[in-house]
């Protein structure tokens, strides 16, 4: 038997073990990248979510401090009315410059 008639079969198994290899990492590349796509889907999902619990939080925290100013001011006028006037005296005379 000579040396290429015995290397022919053996070519022959190596590319179709190279073919079944190239299908498998496409698969896996495939797989991954669904996968990948998923978890990004889920995670922004969950910034959502997030972003939604902590603008209820922050606009509640609001407006729980603006009716606290409010009964402040309603309270003690004349003292609300002197640190606006502090207020707006500072702040003309650092804009002025």
């Amino acid at each position: 038997m000579s040396i290429s008639s015995k290397a022919d079969p053996d070519l022959a198994a190596l590319q179709d073990d190279i073919a079944a290899l190239k299908r498998d990492v496409s698969n896996l590349l495939e797989h991954l990248k669904i996968g990948a796509t998923n978890s990004a889907q889920s995670a922004a999902g969950r910034l959502d979510d997030s972003a939604q619990r902590i603008y209820r939080n922050v606009a509640a925290e609001g407006d729980r401090a603006a009716k606290a100013i409010g009964r402040h001011v309603e309270e003690q006028p004349l003292v609300a009315l002197l640190i606006a006037l502090g207020i707006g005296y500072v702040g003309g005379r650092l804009l002025s410059r």
